[in-house]
């Protein structure tokens, strides 16, 4: 029981940190540094030539890396999700041993 509440105090620490970070359009992502190695490696190099071969490989990397962020954000929702039933159960456990506890 205890190592179950130090699990969900942690995970409440991890999203209040994520909270923390939001940018300023209420986004979910933290810092630079938490994209994944392959939007690291990735460098978009703006072409002066106006070749339309390179906007559309811009556009597909783009493409690409918006769809990953959406499925981690789709991920991290389902997370947050499952930590806030957590939260619930154990406030319901603690309201009904202190009803116990009164009685």
């Amino acid at each position: 029981m205890e190592d179950q509440k130090n699990m969900l105090y942690e995970k409440i620490h991890d999203i209040r940190t994520i909270s923390s970070q939001k940018g300023p359009k209420g986004s979910k992502r933290g810092a630079v540094n938490d994209v994944s190695p392959l939007f690291q490696q990735e460098r978009l190099i703006p072409d002066s030539s106006g070749d339309p071969s390179t906007s559309g490989n811009e556009y597909r990397a783009l493409r690409r890396k918006y769809l990953l962020l959406e499925e981690e954000s789709f991920g991290l929702g389902k997370e947050l999700k499952a930590i806030e039933d957590d939260i619930k159960t154990l406030e319901e456990e603690k309201l009904s041993l202190l009803d116990e506890l009164l009685s």
